[in-house]
């Protein structure tokens, strides 16, 4: 998993180096895979590749494996705590909420305690609006639906789970967490570039980001539309927008990082025969007479 991320993590900064808002794509893929690596590693026939001695444990007399799973259990017991809480969260703001109108089969809902408009739900999908959605004029409404809509269309809560799923597994890894923290970025772009695409003035959709900011999402996998974090960057690209990157990149790339996750799942341990004798007994076996009774 280590060098499965840190291969990951090295093609995801390679594509953005010049911009940090590339397709999402391939990042979406290395978090899918670094969630399902149990899976793989469990499924997928091994090559045995680095030689381990299982009697190193019984020698030192210290249960290594079972620390190192404990506390790697722990770690990813309370990241999937916290997706828990989200998920409750996200549940108790669908039943505080009311309902207004569906988009197609999204509903928009308004809840009294948002400042911001926010998209969540897998299989129920909706928009939260703020209660301060009934003064917003036509155009705000028209941009806050086309963003929120977009990131449905694009399943991106889906894939920000999935996300969290990977960094529940990979709580240690600082790499997992700051691929998470792109994708979510690239997200918000990818919308941006979407309602632009609709033939809205850069200038009016940044004057919405801006009057919308807001200091943080309100739980973890509701996606806010516009962030103070993100908010510079966001429209520093609108107003310059950068150059697309080529399908074609994007589909090597990701089937690089899936081939390198499927070799990482196969390398395991070469099995090396056990030897429980010491040096002195060998010796003393190999010097022994096999006939006693002869003389």
């Amino acid at each position: 998993m280590l060098i499965f991320s840190v291969v990951a993590a090295a093609l995801v900064f390679h594509a953005g180096r010049k911009d940090a808002a590339r397709d999402p794509r391939l990042t979406t893929v290395a978090l899918v895979l670094l969630a399902l690596f149990p899976l793989l590693t469990a499924a997928l026939p091994k090559i045995g590749v680095l030689s381990v001695d299982s009697g190193t444990e019984a020698h030192d007399g210290f249960p290594w494996h079972g620390v190192v799973l404990k506390i790697w259990l722990t770690g990813a017991g309370i990241v999937l705590l916290r997706l828990l809480a989200a998920a409750t969260t996200l549940e108790k703001w669908r039943c505080d909420s009311r309902w207004l109108e569906n988009v197609g089969r999204i509903e928009i809902r308004e809840l009294t305690t948002l400042n911001g408009p926010v998209a969540a739900g897998i299989f129920r999908k909706t928009i939260f609006v703020p209660e301060s959605w009934r003064q917003w004029s036509e155009v705000t409404r028209q941009i806050v639906i086309a963003h929120e809509t977009g990131h449905h269309q694009r399943h991106d809560p889906l894939w920000r789970w999935f996300a969290g799923i990977a960094c529940a597994v990979n709580w240690y890894n600082p790499l997992v967490w700051w691929m998470s923290r792109r994708l979510a970025l690239q997200c918000e772009h990818a919308c941006d570039a979407s309602v632009m695409h609709q033939g809205v003035d850069a200038h009016t959709y940044a004057r919405v980001l801006c009057d919308l900011a807001e200091d943080a999402p309100a739980t973890v996998h509701a996606i806010a539309m516009a962030q103070r974090s993100s908010l510079e960057l966001r429209v520093a690209r609108l107003v310059r927008p950068k150059n697309a990157r080529s399908a074609a990149g994007v589909l090597l790339t990701t089937l690089w990082i899936m081939s390198a996750a499927v070799v990482a799942a196969m390398i395991g341990p070469k099995n090396t025969p056990e030897n429980h004798f010491s040096p002195a007994e060998i010796q003393t076996r190999w010097s022994a007479n096999p006939f006693p009774s002869e003389p």
